[in-house]
């Protein structure tokens, strides 16, 4: 006998049925409820250590500033202070010399950058060697030797600590200040400046190079960094230094690529105001600690002291790794070349 109760039954199932299609159509639209969304990845902090890392054996530093009547050789003068490392304080550091961008000719656009290299343990000379668009860009690297001649030649006697230009000097260049630093580079020997152990390019610019940059030992550690989203000077620049380093060999330079990486938020922009500061588009990131500083750290040491090398040079791990998402997925890495490559499909850099 069929059950009487049984169409009821259909009926109802048919009705929580529809209920149940009607309720998932209408969180399809109207979306998750909050918070069944994970948060997106967060980019990797700073790392505790090594090259580009927050172990800082310095707490500060102190600032000195010296003018001239027309402004084209100012200068600043960063020297380490508050030791907090083992041991006695150490009464010399290695001299950095950090040549700015186009314009770019006061320490606020780099303080981050700055106060890193210091409080690593650097005597940093910045100097301004132009002050408007007006400076004549073949002037630009006379300048700033004679400001680093001066730095050096009038520095205070009783300085808690003294450049060490028995170890030579690096160079950090940015933007304009890569033509400026290679130029310095090549003419140190004539200028009686310390030899250029090590030179970090970061997005250089192709213009007012010497000629021949035959001047730069062939031992002098060299990196030349491209971002792929640099609009302003993309690849030109490194592509120029290149072919004027050539009797460097490549085992001491390093042709390398910056990608842009938004797999979780804030996302990471590879563009020409990386290295910047005090600018309302900047942001310190790990395009800069695992990246800029730390290339920038290594070739210091890998020149002044041979170590820490493989984060400078050779496409190690080391050297490529931009640390890790929160979620553990890595971050872009730098591609590394001992010759120029051709541009990445897809890549905004200027130049390709």
């Amino acid at each position: 006998m069929e059950n009487p109760l049984r169409g009821k039954h259909l009926k109802t199932a048919t009705i929580r049925a529809s209920i149940a299609i009607l309720t998932t159509a209408v969180a399809m639209l109207v979306g998750p409820a909050p918070g069944a969304l994970a948060a997106a990845a967060t980019p990797p902090p700073q790392p505790a250590s090594g090259p580009g890392g927050a172990g800082y054996p310095w707490s500060g530093s102190t600032v000195r500033g010296v003018t001239f009547t027309d402004h084209t050789k100012d200068y600043w003068v960063f020297q380490p202070s508050g030791w907090q490392g083992g041991g006695a304080a150490p009464s010399t550091a290695p001299l950095v010399a950090f040549l700015h961008g186009w314009t770019a000719d006061d320490p606020k656009y780099y303080q981050d950058w700055i106060d890193h290299l210091t409080r690593k343990g650097n005597v940093v000379v910045f100097p301004r060697f132009q002050t408007s668009a007006l400076t004549p860009p073949k002037e630009f690297a006379a300048n700033a030797i004679y400001s680093i001649k001066d730095a050096l030649a009038g520095y205070p006697a009783d300085a808690a600590v003294k450049p060490d230009t028995s170890r030579g000097m690096t160079l950090v260049a940015h933007s304009y200040g890569g033509p400026t630093a290679a130029n310095i580079a090549a003419r140190w020997s004539a200028a009686a400046l310390p030899r250029p152990n090590a030179i970090m390019f970061a997005m250089p610019y192709d213009r007012s190079i010497d000629a021949s940059l035959a001047g730069i030992p062939s031992t002098t550690k060299i990196d030349c960094v491209v971002a792929d989203e640099d609009t302003t000077v993309g690849r030109t620049g490194c592509d120029a230094i290149w072919d004027l380093t050539g009797h460097v060999p490549t085992s001491n330079r390093n042709y390398l690529w910056m990608s842009s990486d938004a797999h979780g938020s804030p996302a990471l922009t590879a563009d020409h105001r990386v290295p910047s500061s005090n600018n309302s588009a900047s942001v310190l990131d790990a395009l800069d600690w695992n990246g800029l500083w730390k290339l920038g750290d290594a070739l210091r040491d890998c020149g002044v002291y041979g170590t820490d090398c493989d984060y400078a040079l050779g496409g190690t791990a080391r050297q490529t790794s931009l640390g890790t998402w929160s979620d553990g997925v890595p971050v872009k890495p730098l591609a590394v070349f001992t010759s120029k490559p051709a541009c990445p499909a897809g890549s905004g850099a200027k130049g390709c």
